[in-house]
């Protein structure tokens, strides 16, 4: 059994590397041999102090899936999955829609992905675009739109 002393150490070494959620966090301890009042308590200890927050880890998260070009959505969902706190979440979330839209995204991958506009020239380019926009989680008016601007401007 891990005792509150080690459990503190441990869960700040972790921390020194990235931020964790505290359900992440939990886990973590428990998967280690902590007992759960010692995993509550830690992470109760911490979030108190700040060094542990859900909405400052949901920011990062988010803005990580944001500039891997994942729809908000879908990056929202998986760090539903995580077990971040679901008021943090919104909050974040809120503010992030502000900052770009689904169809800048698109834009900029489009960029990125094909500088050429080579997809007039091979319907079959075009639809493996289309299909990686809507494997990140982008909706279809916007995928549309990005391609025939992206063709466009080509």
């Amino acid at each position: 059994m891990m005792d509150h002393k080690a459990a503190l150490r441990y869960v700040l070494r972790l921390l020194a590397r990235r931020e964790y959620c505290a359900a992440q966090l939990r886990a973590k301890l428990l998967q280690r041999g902590a007992a759960e009042q010692t995993a509550d308590a830690v992470i109760c200890e911490l979030s108190e102090q700040g060094l542990i927050s859900d909405e400052r880890f949901a920011e990062s998260f988010l803005r990580a899936r944001q500039q891997r070009g994942e729809a908000l959505w879908l990056a929202v969902r998986k760090a539903e999955a995580l077990g971040v706190d679901a008021r943090a979440l919104e909050r974040v979330r809120k503010r992030m829609e502000d900052m770009q839209s689904s169809l800048d995204v698109c834009r900029r991958l489009l960029a990125t992905r094909d500088p050429q506009g080579l997809r007039h020239v091979d319907e079959k380019i075009w639809q493996r675009h289309a299909r990686f926009l809507r494997g990140k989680g982008h909706d279809m008016a916007s995928i549309m739109q990005a391609l025939k601007e992206h063709g466009e401007d080509s």
